[in-house]
């Protein structure tokens, strides 16, 4: 995601907020999190689901977040996160990517 105001960007705590009700409202179950915030400024979040896990991954100076979700509940999984997700943050551009997984297949 790119254009979005850099002082969203470095708000761990509201990135994390917004992230985790995102989750929340697609259903998923949190296990547990992980962050880190840069110095003089970034942000990192790692969520742990019982369905996979998900990240993000700020650039203040950049004005960019990049966001990964993995999901074992079917195709098309975490759209609605996504979604839930960037509404608040109103980037400019998206590049977004969807790689189906095939999970129990050889």
């Amino acid at each position: 995601m790119y254009g979005i105001d850099p002082v969203l960007l470095d708000d761990g705590k509201g990135l994390e907020e917004k992230l985790l009700d995102a989750l929340k409202q697609d259903g998923f179950h949190i296990l547990d999190k992980a962050s880190y915030e840069f110095s003089p400024k970034g942000y990192t979040l790692v969520v742990l689901l019982a369905e996979s896990h998900v990240s993000i991954h700020t650039y203040p100076e950049y004005n960019s977040l990049y966001f990964g979700l993995y999901s074992c509940r079917r195709d098309g999984d975490g759209v609605k996160t996504y979604e839930i997700f960037k509404e608040g943050l109103k980037p400019v551009s998206v590049d977004f990517i969807q790689r189906p997984i095939s999970v129990g297949k050889k």
